[in-house]
């Protein structure tokens, strides 16, 4: 337990795997007075000195718009998209309606990135627009990179030869599903950890589950959060997924992200007069997580959560297609900060903002 300190400065200033690797040589015994005088000497400063003339000076905070879609073509191959028509929903005051959620998190990014910017934060977005995390469109990817990424996994054997060739077969969207969308979220935490924020925000909208293929509104809507925890056997059986485990029990990760997942469920709950979602009111908080000891806020293993070394909150802010919120998040009628979307998006993001600003300046 004497060792907790000098660990934590490891995991804040090492990446996981290289720490994984100490830990393996390591094994039972104690760091040496040597081995703790090199770290110390080398990565002695934890943070950068706050300048106290903004608020936020001297602060890193990643941002992970969540999904890919720049348009409503990708949304469709994500599985990430609502359509309304009339056809399912008579009521409906426009011929059709669509969302796509990726849409919606980039602008919610944008606008947040702005608003923690103007406070001194430095920014990073683990995405462009329309973009996957490797920086090329999930079609130049396909062109440029798929070949080469399932035979160099083969040669490392990482998969095997019929797996690399069932992949290589199927279509866009079935690959998006069975493969790409995990290495995507790989290279987002990648992409943070290198950052080495003192927090990350993963942005995302939610659905009701139980409304059958999202073609008309439902009357549900709930906001929550997500922090890590919740790990199951099959994923302890990996060495880094111990290693976060580790990381995770001996840092203040944990604790800091539910505090700042609290903070954010309850500037979503009263920003966007949303009610804040209980274990029984939806499936996969029943069935797939644990309740965290504030209200609204669960641990569920999630990649991201998992794989992230800073406190997080992975925010759901509310169900898009909520009867009295697809109206108004299909809108594209107002600007803020250079940034074209709605009214709805700029309050999902005022709530993180001031969620973050309460989190840093308690």
């Amino acid at each position: 337990f004497d060792e907790i300190e000098f660990f934590n400065l490891l995991i804040q200033k090492l990446p996981l795997d290289s720490v994984e690797i100490l830990l393996k040589n390591k094994k039972n015994n104690l760091w040496t007075d040597n081995e703790r005088d090199y770290f110390f000497s080398n990565y002695s400063s934890l943070k950068k000195e706050k300048n106290t003339s903004k608020k936020l000076e001297g602060i890193k905070i990643a941002i992970d718009p969540g999904h890919i879609a720049g348009n409503h073509a990708m949304a469709l191959i994500e599985g990430k998209n609502l359509k309304f028509s009339k056809k399912n929903y008579p009521q409906l005051k426009k011929d059709s309606i669509l969302i796509a959620e990726g849409i919606l998190t980039f602008a919610t990014a944008q606008i947040l990135k702005a608003q923690l910017e103007n406070d001194g934060a430095e920014v990073f977005l683990t995405r462009s627009e329309n973009l996957t995390a490797f920086g090329l469109t999930y079609d130049e990817w396909l062109i440029k990179n798929k070949n080469k990424f399932l035979d160099s996994l083969f040669a490392s054997g990482k998969i095997s030869l019929s797996k690399k060739e069932a992949l290589k077969k199927k279509n866009k969207k079935e690959f998006f599903y069975d493969f790409f969308r995990d290495i995507d979220l790989v290279k987002r935490a990648e992409l943070i950890n290198k950052f080495k924020p003192d927090a990350s925000i993963i942005i995302h909208y939610n659905v009701d589950e139980k409304n059958h293929n999202w073609e008309k509104p439902t009357t549900k809507n709930f906001c929550m959060a997500f922090i890590p925890g919740a790990f199951d056997a099959k994923i302890l059986q990996t060495d880094i997924a111990r290693t976060n485990l580790i990381r995770l029990l001996l840092s203040n990760h944990l604790s800091l992200s539910e505090k700042l997942s609290s903070l954010t469920v309850n500037e979503f709950h009263k920003k966007l007069t949303i009610p804040i979602a209980t274990k029984k009111d939806a499936d996969y908080l029943l069935n797939n997580c644990k309740y965290a000891s504030k209200e609204g806020v669960y641990c569920r293993n999630l990649a991201l959560c998992r794989l992230i070394q800073s406190p997080l909150v992975y925010g759901e802010c509310l169900y898009q297609d909520n009867l009295n919120e697809y109206e108004i998040l299909s809108k594209t009628d107002k600007i803020y900060f250079g940034i074209k979307t709605n009214d709805r998006v700029k309050q999902v993001a005022d709530a993180y903002y001031e969620a973050i600003l309460n989190y840093f300046n308690e």
